[in-house]
């Protein structure tokens, strides 16, 4: 027989599996709860053009 008709042995399941949920687990000390205040203030500076900001050529639709 050939290499790669020779039967092949099952490959034995993991004796835990890894339990549904989070994966990464990292600390959230030192990140600042987001409040409506704060979320409406990075809102606001996310609008603001700036210098060394390219925003998108926008193209008019010609008229049919």
């Amino acid at each position: 027989m050939s290499k790669t008709q020779t039967q092949r042995k099952p490959t034995a399941a993991p004796a835990k599996a890894a339990p549904a949920g989070r994966v990464f687990k990292f600390s959230l000390k030192g990140i600042p709860v987001v409040n409506a205040a704060m979320e409406a203030r990075l809102e606001a500076a996310a609008r603001v053009p700036r210098k060394d900001r390219h925003y998108p050529m926008m193209i008019e639709a010609p008229d049919a």
